[in-house]
């Protein structure tokens, strides 16, 4: 029997984190609806993002099933970043962690300098870890609270430069 942290190491060696396509949206659409709507309450309709706000989608991936996803857009001339959402039995094992840092690296390599979300509590922590700030006060959101974070590119990489 694999215990469950070499359980938890060996899917992180299986973890394939990606650019999500077209053919992807279903199944991050049902990943988004399970978390957002039946577990924080979230309206279904807030989901998807406008085309016109030109959505980029990242996934992250165990075997063909998608366990992770997030997304980023343009709104009143800044980036948000956002939709950040793991399936729940795959929480605690980092994957959330690392597809954070590839989707926001996937937009410093834009030539974007600076990335905006309201944010859970988990991804306030997770942000401000890689160099993020609070800039604002919590306001309540359906089940829970939302405080307002930047991440500038150059607080980012300076941050992971120190943490190796």
């Amino acid at each position: 029997m694999i215990d469950s942290t070499k359980k938890g190491e060996q899917m992180i060696k299986d973890l394939i984190l990606r650019k999500a396509s077209d053919l992807d949206m279903g199944n991050i659409i049902q990943l988004e609806v399970d978390v957002f709507n039946c577990e924080q309450q979230i309206p279904s309709a807030l989901i998807p993002i406008p085309a016109e706000n030109s959505p980029q989608w990242w996934c992250a991936l165990l075997d063909t099933s998608i366990v992770g996803a997030v997304a980023a857009w343009e709104d009143k001339n800044r980036v948000h970043w956002g939709r950040f959402a793991t399936r729940q039995n795959y929480r605690g094992l980092h994957i959330g962690q690392k597809l954070a840092q590839f989707s926001l690296e996937a937009l410093f390599s834009q030539g974007i300098e600076e990335i905006y979300m309201d944010a859970r509590d988990i991804t306030v922590k997770i942000v401000c870890d890689m160099g993020g700030k609070i800039i604002g006060k919590s306001t309540n959101f359906y089940e829970s609270s939302v405080t307002p974070v930047v991440l500038y590119k150059k607080d980012y990489y300076r941050r992971k430069n120190l943490n190796g």
